[in-house]
């Protein structure tokens, strides 16, 4: 098979950790923890150190009246009227360790206000968290008769439901003070049975030991199995909680290496996904000892005239001449097939078992073009920039602070005669195989610059931002390039970002560091892309001109999932901070991943959750509305 080919490798799954289970939270940046999950609550959220601010949710800006940046990383003492009310709100919180009370706040124009807290436990030494509120949880405290119980706490138990992960919120009686619905579910419980009672009496609870991994062992009247869960400090002294596997998961009867392993993400239907989105040729997905087609993706239905509908509807033989001529049909190698209109057309098949949930023994086939193309494929790619084949689309990227659009990353797509549009990452290996990556990057340099000009022509201030590979440095001039793209489109330099592979800081040569020098000079920012793959280290980024670093988008599709990607992100953003480098998240997907990025600093997201690539005329279009 030829270079293209290289796309369709089987997908490779992760190691499966040694952990139980796989958990939603992270023991080593409780900071992002608490802020992550309290962006889903109305209640107000400062996390602080004794004397700065250091993070604040967008309730607790409102309750405030102003915006994240005249909070985060400014004086605690500036929240206050006046000394003495800092002074006295600095001792009772974090001298005298006041639990629930009375604050008074300054708010803009010289008013005050009173808000009702909440002070959580220390997060960290020296690092505490306060909810805020206006009217929850503290006004019924402060009236109440002095001989009552404190009011039933209301926060804990909706930042519990507010969780995918199933929770249990253990209070300093041993008491269960909350619980949601995926543990419920997990523990086959009804909430009544469990809510508001002492703990051993639901069920047998064997701690960890000290220095032992935080994992506590329960046993639940009525089942058979123990159910392991995690153990993480909760909101208060002496508060627990307690993160249970999820209930499709396998439960785990000890915690030794002998304990089963749970699913892995990369294991599950989402492989399926990666077989569509990794290959530009003709795939079909089969299952069963007569490969019945379960899925077909578009240039399987334009090979073969059927819909994808209608395909999913046959077996591999229904498209063979002929089905049994003694080899295995999921053979790889030259097979004859047969379109809808009759026509017969040799292929060359690959074909590899692929692990789903839905489909067991399901197998991938996937083949060439017909009509000699593998020949044809890199041919017409040489070509593309002639015959005007390639476009620039654009995704934004946005500051998670206050939603505003930072800049626009340009992706290179080309139109396929028969394929159709095509991402960059499924035809890279082919064009770097025929030696087009050099004149396919000036191309969209150009382009890219072109159209940033005409955003910033509007007003718009925003940069944008073009992806270099090694190549371009190594085989070519790129500071004249990029001297000229700049010059040609008018586009000031500080509005252009350059994002440069890992290995372009382990080449120690030369041209490559003169090059890099040189463009930095211009006024360009430059980047790391992908960064945390491991292969550039601290000392090789202090030598270079870099500004910003971009999170590989596998770190970021896995934080709030794995603990050493949480690990990760968090030691990359403190060591950017030392660096003065800004950092970038990309592939972002979700709220919660949001969250916690912004939680750990990194505030400047791209992704699906923001914006999906557009065509340069929908990416103006979307400017125009922010």
């Amino acid at each position: 098979m030829s270079a293209q080919m290289n796309a369709a490798r089987p997908p490779q799954g992760n190691e499966n950790p040694e952990e139980p289970f796989i958990p939603d939270f992270s023991e080593g940046a409780e900071t992002g923890l608490y802020l992550a999950l309290f962006e889903l609550l109305d209640e107000g959220l400062i996390i602080t150190g004794d004397e700065i601010v250091l993070e604040a949710n967008s309730a607790a800006c409102r309750l405030l009246e102003r915006d994240y940046r005249q909070i985060a990383g400014k004086p605690l003492c500036d929240l206050f009227p006046s000394e003495r009310d800092f002074l006295d709100a600095r001792a009772r919180l974090f001298i005298q360790g006041e639990m629930r009370g009375s604050l008074r706040v300054a708010l803009p124009g010289e008013r005050h206000r009173d808000l009702r807290f909440v002070a959580a436990a220390r997060i960290r030494p020296g690092i505490h968290a306060l909810i805020l509120s206006p009217d929850i949880i503290a006004e019924a405290y402060a009236n109440a008769p002095f001989t009552d119980e404190p009011p039933a706490d209301t926060v804990w138990p909706r930042l519990a439901a507010a969780v995918e992960q199933p929770v249990i919120v253990i209070d300093e009686n041993e008491r269960i003070a909350a619980t949601n619905a995926a543990a419920l579910e997990a523990l086959g419980l009804k909430r009544g049975s469990i809510v508001g009672h002492a703990l051993n009496a639901c069920m047998e609870v064997e701690w960890p030991g000290v220095n032992a991994s935080p994992v506590a062992c329960l046993q639940v009247p009525g089942r058979a199995e123990a159910i392991h869960a995690r153990v993480l400090p909760g909101p208060k002294p002496d508060w627990r909680l307690l993160i249970l596997p999820p209930a499709d998961q396998p439960k785990i009867a000890s915690t030794g290496d002998s304990a089963s392993a749970p699913i892995s993400p990369e294991t599950g239907d989402d492989a399926i996904e990666r077989v569509f989105a990794d290959s530009p040729l003709p795939t079909l997905l089969c299952e069963g000892p007569e490969l019945g087609i379960f899925a077909a993706n578009a240039a399987a239905a334009r090979v073969y005239g059927y819909s994808r509908t209608a395909l999913c509807g046959m077996r591999i033989g229904d498209l063979r001449v002929q089905p049994e001529d003694g080899r295995n049909p999921t053979e790889s190698g030259i097979w004859q097939h047969r379109r809808k209109d009759g026509s017969v057309f040799d292929v060359d098949i690959l074909a590899y078992p692929i692990e789903s949930k839905s489909h067991p023994g399901a197998a991938v086939v996937m083949h060439d073009l017909p009509d000699a193309p593998l020949l044809a494929f890199e041919t017409r790619l040489r070509q593309a920039v002639d015959l005007k084949q390639l476009e620039v689309h654009f995704q934004p990227l946005i500051d998670a602070r206050d939603n505003s659009v930072r800049g626009g990353e340009a992706l290179l797509r080309w139109h396929h005669p028969e394929l159709g549009l095509i991402p960059f990452q499924r035809f890279a290996g082919v064009a770097r195989d025929a030696g087009q990556l050099t004149r396919m990057g000036d191309w969209i340099l150009q382009t890219a610059c072109t159209e940033a000009a005409t955003w910033n022509g509007a007003g718009q201030g925003v940069r944008v931002t073009v992806n270099i590979a090694l190549e371009q440095i190594t085989h070519g001039d790129l500071a004249a390039r990029v001297r000229h793209a700049l010059a040609a489109s008018g586009l000031p330099a500080r509005l252009l970002e350059l994002d440069l592979d890992e290995r372009v800081f382990c080449d120690d040569s030369a041209r490559v560091v003169t090059t890099v020098a040189a463009i930095a000079e211009m006024g360009v920012q430059l980047a790391i892309d992908d960064f945390g793959r491991g292969l550039a280290s601290i000392p090789r980024l202090k030598r270079y001109p870099v500004r910003a670093l971009k999170l590989d988008p596998q770190l970021v599709r896995e934080v709030g999932i794995r603990d050493d990607s949480d690990a990760i992100v968090e030691a990359i953003s403190s060591m950017a901070g030392i660096l003065g480098l800004d950092v970038l998240a990309r592939g972002v997907e979700t709220d919660a991943q949001q969250a916690f990025l912004s939680a750990l600093g990194c505030h400047l997201q791209q992704g699906p959750l923001f914006g999906r690539p557009m065509t340069a005329e929908a990416f103006r279009a979307y400017l125009a509305t922010k």
